[in-house]
């Protein structure tokens, strides 16, 4: 993800300062003093809706009924495939559930950080869509754009609970305000082949927890016969995800949870010892490193192929592997070649730890309301959010997008209870649903402002530890360093 440009940050913080003089839609800080601009501390976590730390903006939630004729509202996404369609199917079914609002969905891009690209070009002249989907790292960024409404204001001023999972409300919540309209959630977690497993003498049925065990794993296959028995993507998410859960922290304010960060603390203890860790692998054979550049699915091809055995991904690959093993490799953009599947046995496990399996850090895709919308359009924005909620269509985010159920009774949902007993993608997303629960409320993730550039800093360290050779001292040092240089800027652009 390209850093925004400066030129366009300090416009769009020229213009957020303005507006929250003049725009009623817009947040204000009730501290006020002389406090250098940073945010408020947050509270415990705002998974219980309490006492929000900055005035909540007024949400419209009844300006349809005084609306002339159909709303019609645009939300921008980035989305493809199954997700995709996904999208279109909703929103074909919410225009047709009521003659009030009419969703337009537009896509934007191919990704997340196209998306992103644009809506924040469109900030200086206001022209946002209602609703825009983002991924979870902009939270922090979004937040301080000044033209997200918050959809704790439109919870309160309709009395709607969404009855999502403590971390996930936590996690969207900052300082002291749940800001999303609606999440979607997904998971890192360990993808095996059942046989190499049992060639190698290990029980399939207890997958190893910890990244100790992780490596005495490899060793055993390595020793079987297998190339590289870890496949790994070289992604920020998984080294954030084994700092964030062992109780470390990559930037100050307890992770940017308690203000904004303007400290980066990635150099400590825990990240050496993981970076230790990573190097050992790689200096013994037992991993197979792939840059996490776009479009990258080398870390799938050298499972097919049996160089590797072991796979740390998102849980949504649940249904890309589904695909690849029952012959529909080309619908997911994967060419295998004349590689003999039917040997391959998938299974998967919670994501290893440093200490303890299963602890990572909420990540997925967002829903944003905008306040530079009207407010029959924040209206309209609300209801379509709301409609989302729908257990119904909760599940079909889970049967067709892959993303995890945030809420108990779409897990308890018959066809989920159903999908996970007999489909394949099924058993095997259950296991990202399992370790959603288990994730800590109070630690579900750091929120960091300039997040492109930091997640750059470490795609580069994990690049030039694994496959260029260079030191653990080395790489650590010149991320942390590359990482406050992200902070400094931020802070002087957002002020």
């Amino acid at each position: 993800m390209s850093r925004t440009p400066r030129s366009t940050l300090r416009l769009l913080a020229l213009l957020v300062a303005l507006a929250a003089l003049v725009a009623a839609c817009s947040v204000r800080d009730e501290g006020g003093g002389d406090d250098g601009g940073a945010a408020p501390s947050a509270d415990d976590g705002g998974d219980d809706g309490g006492e929000p730390a900055v005035e909540l903006p007024d949400c419209p939630v009844d300006a349809l009924d005084s609306a002339e004729g159909v709303v019609e509202i645009e939300v921008w996404h980035g989305m493809s495939a199954e997700s995709e369609n996904n999208l279109n199917a909703l929103a074909e079914k919410f225009n047709a559930s009521q003659d009030k609002v009419e969703v337009l969905v537009r896509n934007q891009g191919v990704s997340y950080d196209e998306v992103l690209r644009k809506f924040v070009a469109a900030i200086p002249s206001r022209q946002l869509p209602p609703v825009v989907y983002l991924e979870d790292t902009t939270l922090r960024q979004m937040v301080d754009s000044g033209v997200i409404l918050p959809a704790q204001a439109c919870e309160e001023a309709d009395g709607f609970d969404t009855g999502q999972l403590p971390a996930v409300r936590s996690y969207y919540t900052a300082d002291g305000v749940y800001w999303p309209g609606y999440t979607n959630v997904s998971e890192p977690v360990l993808y095996y082949n059942v046989n190499h497993f049992k060639r190698a003498g290990i029980d399939p049925e207890a997958p190893p927890a910890t990244l100790d065990e992780l490596r005495t794993a490899a060793e055993a296959l390595k020793a079987a016969g297998i190339k590289a028995p870890l496949s790994l993507i070289l992604n920020s998410w998984f080294v954030e995800s084994w700092i964030n859960g062992a109780g470390g922290s990559v930037v100050n304010m307890d992770n940017g949870r308690e203000g904004l960060a303007d400290e980066s603390t990635f150099d400590n203890e825990v990240t050496r010892e993981l970076y230790e860790w990573l190097k050992g692998m790689v200096d013994d054979g037992l991993v197979q490193g792939h840059s996490a550049t776009d479009g990258q699915i080398n870390q799938y091809l050298a499972g097919a192929q049996q160089d590797s055995s072991l796979l740390i991904e998102t849980s949504t690959a649940a249904t890309t592997i589904k695909a690849v093993l029952g012959g529909d490799a080309d619908n997911v953009g994967i060419e295998t070649g004349d590689a003999d599947l039917s040997v391959i046995v998938p299974a998967n496990g919670p994501f290893p730890g440093l200490d303890e399996p299963a602890q990572v850090r909420i990540s997925g895709g967002a829903f944003f309301l905008t306040n530079t919308a009207s407010p029959e359009e924040q209206a309209a924005g609300w209801e379509f959010m709301k409609f989302m909620w729908e257990t119904e269509n909760q599940v079909a985010w889970h049967l067709v997008g892959s993303y995890l159920p945030t809420t108990q009774a779409a897990a308890a949902h018959p066809d989920v209870v159903a999908y996970w007993q007999d489909d394949l993608a099924g058993r095997l997303l259950k296991t990202g649903y399992d370790q959603l629960l288990q994730v800590d409320p109070q630690r579900p993730g750091p929120q960091i402002g300039p997040y492109s550039d930091y997640t750059a800093a470490i795609r580069n360290s994990l690049d030039r530890l694994v496959l260029q050779g260079a030191s653990v001292d080395e790489v650590v040092t010149q991320a942390d360093a590359e990482i406050q240089a992200a902070l400094d800027r931020y802070i002087e652009d957002n002020g």
